[in-house]
Parts: C-alpha cells; structure tokens; sequence
C-alpha cells in the first residue's frame, strides 16, 4: 500500500493518483526503450514488469502484440497441417499465417488481455487497462522473439513441409525439428513465467496468483480454440 502525502489515504502499490483526493503517489517513466525493457524482463522481471504497468506512454506495445499474433497465426497452420489441408504453396501460406495473424489472432490476444483486466478489476488493483495490457504483450514477448528468430530457420530448412504431413518435417530432418521444437517450448515457458510475475505484482497471496493465472491461460485457450475452428471452416 502507498499512503497519500496529501491527504493521508492509503492507495494500492501500483497505483499512480490517489483514490480520494486525486495527487500525485509515485513518479512515472514517460517511455519504454524496446530493447533494453524486454532485456530488463528476462533480468529483472518484477521491477520492469512493475516500470511498465506505470509507463507514461506504453511504447512499442502494438508492435509486439502484432509479431506475437503473426507466430500464433503460423502455429496454427503448422498444427493444422495447412499445406495439406489447404493445399497451397509456400508463398500463399506465409501469406495466409501473416493474415491469420493480423487479422485473427493480433484481436484475440486484446481481446484476452481486456478479459483478463475486467476480471482484476474486482479486486481494485490500481492498475489501468492499458497498462495491464501492455504488462499483458510485453510479458509474452518470448513469443514474439520465436517469430523473429525460429521461425524463419524452421521455413528456410523445411520449405512448405513445415506445413505438411506428406511427408512431415521431423521424417525428412529430426535433429533440427526438435531442436526447434525445444527452443520454441522454452519460449512459451519463459511467457507464462512472465505473466506468472506479472500477476504476482498484483496480488500477494500465491493461491490467488495460481487462480489468476489459471483464469488468463483457460481464456487464452478458449479464445484460441474459437480462432481455429473459425479458420478451418
């Protein structure tokens, strides 16, 4: 709790203005450098993850939010079997992952985090919206960094058969595929750790942090789940 030096009223930890009398409770960062922040989260996940809930200007959010949508907009065309399902191309399925993750997935991670938001709102934790979702994008970011870095590898080394079942990419070259397979598993590891520190920022009782995170991961899924079924009819 933060106590107000004007009026003496005690106001949740993240909280930027007080409840009663509207002063000012703890200095802001004005704006987030992209790089040095997501190096801060992998070193100090609580301070920066706590610097940007109370960020002035949420920088670089959207941006993030859009590559962690195109990678899951491209691992549902693996797990779809898209080259097959679809038969299509190489060009015509990076395309269509692009589009997928633009258009479908980009929404369906705010769409999750909004949910996610409305559902602290009840315990009145000081946090805004926006800051939770950017807390929300940046927390995901591994997802993110796999898009920019796995991704192409997987492509340049298996073609549209990253894509296919005929014949399926761990046949034609095992070590790489479970190479990356790994890498990309750590990656989404590292995100819900994130959240999970993001959520602790919150709130002090580990059951309820459990019970939080539990909430985000189902609501995630379900919204996915919708994603899909849209997409492979």
């Amino acid at each position: 709790m933060i106590t107000c030096s004007v009026c003496g009223a005690t106001n949740k930890e993240l909280a930027t203005r007080c409840a009663s009398c509207g002063g000012t409770l703890q200095d802001r960062a004005k704006t987030l450098n992209l790089f040095s922040t997501l190096y801060g989260i992998w070193r100090f996940p609580d301070y920066t993850i706590r610097k940007i809930l109370l960020a002035e200007h949420k920088n670089y959010v959207f941006i993030l939010a859009a590559f962690e949508g195109v990678f899951l907009g491209y691992l549902f065309l693996f797990f779809v079997k898209a080259g097959d399902t679809y038969s299509i191309e190489l060009p015509r399925l990076i395309l269509s992952g692009f589009v997928a993750g633009i258009l479908l997935f980009l929404p369906m991670l705010y769409l999750s985090a909004i949910l996610s938001y409305l559902l602290l709102r009840v315990y009145r934790t000081g946090v805004t919206a926006r800051g939770f979702i950017a807390g929300m994008i940046y927390s995901l970011h591994p997802l993110a960094l796999s898009m920019v870095v796995i991704l192409p590898m997987e492509i340049a080394v298996y073609g549209p058969y990253l894509f296919s079942n005929n014949p399926p990419p761990w046949i034609i070259n095992p070590p790489p595929f479970y190479l990356f397979v790994i890498l990309e598993l750590i990656a989404v590891l590292a995100a819900i750790n994130f959240v999970v520190h993001l959520v602790r920022l919150l709130f002090t009782r580990r059951i309820i942090t459990v019970a939080v995170v539990g909430l985000i991961l189902i609501a995630f899924s379900v919204l996915t789940d919708a994603a899909k079924s849209l997409l492979v009819k």
